[in-house]
């Protein structure tokens, strides 16, 4: 299964809705993220990936179009549920090139040590993110659950 297609993204809402960890480090958490992953190494194409979360629960996942367009929430904005044509919106966007993504799939990169050493950003409320560090690592234990995964 190849790794940001929307059947990983499937599995991967199952693995984070399994992970027991992540719904305790988790349970205060509310804002959705869109995920990009922008093209470098074995990825020529960028991928744009909208997760849900919202106290401990994966609450939907999205890839989005190459040309669909995405909403930045203001913050601690209510969750915008997924609707059939409607513009996704998310309170915050982490980015980053694919070959750094892998590094935080391969548990060789925190997301957040990434995220200050400016190897993703980051749109939205900081603040709020520093203090999910232990939900992002379950969120990257989660991805590892997912069995059969690919890189491109």
């Amino acid at each position: 299964m190849i790794v940001f297609s929307e059947e990983w993204n499937e599995a991967y809402m199952k693995a984070i809705n399994s992970n027991p960890n992540y719904k305790t480090a988790a349970s205060w958490w509310e804002g959705d993220f869109i995920f990009v992953i922008e093209p470098s190494g074995n990825l020529d194409h960028e991928i744009k990936i909208f997760i849900g979360l919202y106290k401990g629960d994966c609450t939907g996942v999205k890839v989005l179009a190459p040309d669909e367009e995405y909403e930045v929430l203001s913050p601690n904005s209510p969750p915008r549920p997924l609707k059939e044509g409607e513009k996704v919106g998310a309170e915050f966007v982490f980015s980053g090139p694919y070959d750094n993504w892998v590094k935080v799939l391969k548990k060789e990169l925190d997301p957040i040590q990434g995220l200050m050493a400016g190897k993703f950003k980051l749109v939205g409320n900081m603040a709020k993110v520093m203090r999910a560090t232990k939900a992002a690592q379950e969120l990257v234990v989660a991805s590892t659950m997912v069995e059969g995964t690919e890189l491109f």
